[in-house]
This record gives C-alpha cells, structure tokens and sequence, in this order.
C-alpha cells in the first residue's frame, strides 16, 4: 500500500506532462499524415508547407517533445528510487555494519533526489498547463499558470529546506540535572568501573532526572533544569527516582546494558546509524505537522521517506531485538543475571505509578497545593502502596509489555528474562519490593535534585495551563488532619507502614479531600509541617466533636503497629490536654 501511494504521488505529474505531449504531438502527426508525411520527416528537411517555414513550426513543438522525455524521465527516476530501497534493504539485511553504511548515504541521495523531482516536475505541471490551454481553446490564462509554477518553484523550495532537517542532528530536550564528578564520586566511579570491564567509552556526560527510565544517547540533549545547557558527545541519564527503588547491583547491570550498546562491532550502528534512523522518524513527523511547518508543500517527501522506512522497518526491528539481547549479555558481564532481570521487572512494575502520580500533583497543583519533592512521593508508592500478594499476577501483564526508551525499542521483558537463562517464574517476589540499600546512596545529596526538578515540574505544569487557584482556604480542614496524622507518625522518629496505612484510611474517612501526597510529604519532611502547639492552637475553636474525632485518630495511628511509644503517648496527653477531653 506504501509503495502504491509513493509511486501515484511521484508518477501524477509525469502522466499529465506525457499525456499532454503526447496529444498535441498525436494531432499534429496525423495532420502532416494528411500531406503524406511525418512530423518527424518535416522537422529534420527544409520542406515549406503553405508558405511557411517548418523550422519555425519545429522550435515551437520541441519543448513539448523535451517535456515528453522529462515525464518519462522524471517517473523513471521515481521509480527506481522506490525500488532501489527494496533492493538495499535486501542488501543489507540484517547486518549491522553493512546497514549502518548504506542508509545514512541512502537518505542523502534520496532527500537531493526527490527535491530535484519536485523542481522537474514543476516545470513539467507549469508547461503543461500553457500547452494544453493554449491548444484546446487558443487562449492561455497566464496569471492562473504563472500560480502553478509559482507554487511549484515554492513547493520545491520548502521541500528542500524542509528535508534537509532531516538530516541534522538528533536534538533531545530532557528535564534534568547535570552531574559532575566531584560531587558524585561514588556515582561516577561505579559507571567507569561499568565501562572499563566493558571495554566500553564511557559517557562524557551523566544527568539525573525524574523520568522513570535510563538510557545513553549521542544525540545533543538540552537539559531544562536549573543549569540549562546543551550537552554533546554522549550522555547517559539516570532516573532519581528508580534509583531508590533498585539495590546497586541492579543500577550496574541497567548501565552496563546502556554501555553494551557502544562496544564492538555495535558501536558504529549506534553513533552512525541509530541517530539517523531515529532523526528521520523525528523529521517526517515535522514534514506531516501543521505547527512545525508541514504542508501539501511536503507530503509529497514525507510520504516517499516513510516508504522507505517502513521497507527497512523489519530489517531494523530484527536488528533491535538482536542488539537488546547482545547488551543485556554485556549487563550480565557486569552484573548477575538475577539482578537484571529484577531491575527490569521493577521498571515494568513501578514506572505505571510515576503517570498515576503526575496527575495527582496537576490535581494538587489546581487546588493550589505545591508538592515538594515527586521522587520521595514515588519511592513512598513503592513502600506502602504495593500489594505484595498481587505482585504474581501483575508480573504476568508486565512480562509481555516493553521498556519505552527514547532511540531504541526493546523486546518483551519475558523474552529478555528467558533469554538470560532464567524462568520468570522462578524469580522470589522479594527481590521486587524495596530493597534495604539502593542505589540512591551512590548520589549525594539526591533529594537536593529531586526538588530542584520537583520545582521546575511544577513550573512545567503551570506553563501549560495549569491554573492555580487564588486562595487555599477550602483545603484547612484536610492539610490540618494530615498535619495532625503526620505529627503522630513521626513522633518516634519511625514511619512504620501501619501506621501510614491507619492514617490514610482513617484520613479519607474524616475528610473526602485527605490528601495523601500532603500527608506523605509531611512524613518525609516534618520540618515542614506546623509545630504541633501552633497547630493545637489553630483548631482551639473546633467543636468538641471535632475535638474528640483528631484524639481519638491520633490514638488509632498510634496503636496500628501494636506498640504506643513513649513519645507517641506523650503527644497523645498533649492534645488531650490541650483539648480539655
């Protein structure tokens, strides 16, 4: 179907040109048949025909016969540019050397072809137009025809101008934090050391962000942080929030498979190819735009580029899979299977709640609630929100799902597992909950980034619409039950599970609009929540029964670990007293 749309597309122009030639050239042949010749006869004699010079007659008809052999030309080449990338793509195969050498050229030559195509055949539509005007009804409408070629030399302009961004280089836009050496040694030491057993260049550049996915790329990518810049010669990002969900076993067998990518015979498909292919997807969808400049002008290009990547679209996909497979083999080389196979296991299990809590926050945030620090509040999902007795059965939706990932597609997580020699099976489901030690201690000061960019997200939101609201006074009532909540939780200085589910429960039950984000960054942050006088004093006007509601929720969180210490107990008194009950 793709190569049936590319070849109408290319060939409408030359069929019009060649039909309109042809036509005119017809009737005149059977006119000079009349006197018992031939056009071709006359125009290469001296021969007069009712007192006029045929020479004259000739100069006028051979543009038309330059047209003709224009349209056949000009389908040819289109044509053989369709076919030519069958044939490639036959040639290449699965080879990655071989592929990574002819495609970049293969675009080239191909954006160079189809602009002069586009000029050709514009020429073509133009003088075809006069022609067939001037010899049906003998009369030309020239300001409608000099509109064609106008719009055919603007249409060959755009589309030159418009292809050659195809080619660029790949730019990537990531919100994220660069991180240097001398702040991260720990970070930074384990990532050489990843490389160095690899045989692998390490990355130039290293930036945490709060996506929940790791990847290196060679593209330019301008970070949106508080140090905004542009980053070059390869850059490797890391997810802060991940990193306090993977122990660092599972981190080195994530950057060794990121790493494995430019070892060996790899490395030239990743830095020569990879960027290509990935630009060029990025680049038709900007042709096919109506914001980003894309018109009737380029759809013509766009619709022959596509073509092409869908006949190299089995090869690449082959290909994919088989370089996945390989860096997971280098992953293993740095790092015990098991531990793969858990980190991509948890990615596939966790990274659905990051969506889940960005729409909490615009929910929060359009309620005029600013939320302090996203990666904690993921890190907490993983914590006190995960079922562990389900994990089995999510395991078995997520095993045939992929890891999305910005250059590269992934194969199914289960056929990676299987192909590392393991069952998935197999696998103890307490390796998918929250280790005792991650990887976030390889970082310093992690939550400094984290709320940096937790800052800068919320900014985000804002710059898209999101409205903030002129007042907070509807949301007292709930932030003063997850203040009181939170104040019992940390008494001891433990946030215990039980209590964090007891207070939450009990929470929604007080109030319908208990925010559990709030109360969660209370516990992470109680510097941050009203002293517990100055938040007794604020409710000494409540109603007795509310009174009574806030001790009797503060005992019951205090008590949902079986155990009321004595710091809990002595806070218990203090509202009990201060709320004379």
């Amino acid at each position: 179907m793709g190569f049936i749309k590319a070849l109408a597309l290319l060939s409408l122009i030359p069929l019009f040109g060649y039909g309109v030639s042809e036509w005119v050239l017809y009737d005149l042949n059977v006119m000079f048949k009349e006197e018992g010749s031939t056009l071709f006869q006359f125009c290469t004699s001296d021969v007069f025909y009712e007192g006029q010079d045929l020479q004259s007659l000739c100069k006028d008809i051979l543009p038309i016969l330059w047209m003709k052999i224009a349209s056949i030309l000009s389908a040819i080449v289109g044509i053989i540019l369709l076919l030519s990338f069958m044939v490639i793509s036959k040639f290449a195969g699965q080879n990655r050397q071989r592929i990574a050498k002819v495609f970049p050229p293969l675009v080239f030559i191909t954006i160079i072809t189809l602009s002069i195509l586009v000029l050709v055949q514009g020429a073509i539509l133009t003088y075809g137009a006069y022609i067939a005007e001037s010899y049906a009804i003998g009369r030309v409408h020239f300001i409608a025809i000099g509109m064609i070629g106008l719009i055919a030399l603007i249409t060959a302009i755009g589309l030159i101008f418009s292809s050659f961004k195809l080619v660029k280089k790949q730019t990537h836009s990531v919100l994220a934090d660069e991180l240097n050496r001398s702040q991260h040694p720990k970070l930074f030491s384990l990532i050489d050391e990843v490389a160095e057993s690899l045989g692998a260049k390490p990355p130039k550049n290293v930036i945490a962000g709060l996506e929940p996915n790791f990847y290196v790329t060679n593209a330019d990518v301008t970070i949106i942080g508080s140090n905004a810049k542009t980053l070059k010669n390869g850059t490797l990002f890391v997810s802060l929030p991940l990193a306090r969900i993977l122990t660092v076993e599972e981190f080195k067998g994530i950057i060794g498979h990121e790493l494995g990518h430019f070892r060996g015979n790899d490395t030239h498909y990743s830095l020569k190819f990879a960027p290509v292919y990935s630009g060029l997807s990025d680049g038709i969808d900007l042709l096919t735009d109506d914001e980003g400049g894309g018109s009737i002008v380029t759809y013509p290009a766009a619709t022959v580029l596509s073509y092409m990547m869908d006949v190299f679209h089995k090869n690449i996909s082959a290909i994919s899979r088989i370089r996945e497979l390989e860096a997971d083999k280098a992953a293993c080389e740095v790092a015990n299977p098991i531990s793969l196979a858990t980190s991509l296991l948890k990615i596939g299990l966790y990274a659905s709640h990051w969506r889940d809590l960005e729409e909490q926050t615009i929910n929060r945030l359009i309620k005029g609630k600013i939320t302090k620090n996203l990666s904690m509040l993921f890190f907490s999902i993983v914590d006190y929100d995960t079922n562990k007795t389900s994990i089995s059965t999510v395991i078995k939706e997520i095993s045939e799902q992929t890891i999305s990932h910005p250059t590269d597609s992934h194969p199914p997580t289960s056929s990676r597992i299987a192909e590392l020699g393991l069952n998935i099976d197999d696998i103890k489901h307490d390796l998918l909950v929250k280790p005792s030690h991650s990887c976030i201690d390889l970082f310093q000061d992690p939550a400094i980034h984290e709320e940096s960019l937790t800052a800068i997200q919320m900014q985000y939101y804002v710059a898209l619409g999101v409205k903030l609201p002129e007042s907070d006074e509807n949301n007292y009532a709930s932030t003063a039950i997850a203040a009181f909540g939170a104040h019992m939780v940390v008494a001891d200085g433990k946030v215990e599970l039980e209590e964090i589910n007891e207070a939450e429960s009990l929470g929604i039950s007080l109030n319908e609009d208990f925010d559990y984000i709030e109360f969660r960054e209370f516990c992470h942050y109680p510097e941050s929540i009203l002293p517990i006088d100055e938040l007794l004093e604020s409710a000494a006007k409540i109603s007795k029964e509310s009174k009574e509601i806030i001790y009797d929720y503060m005992k019951k969180i205090a008590g949902s670990d079986g155990d009321v210490s004595t710091e809990e107990q002595l806070l218990i008194d203090k509202v009990k007293k201060t709320f004379n009950l």
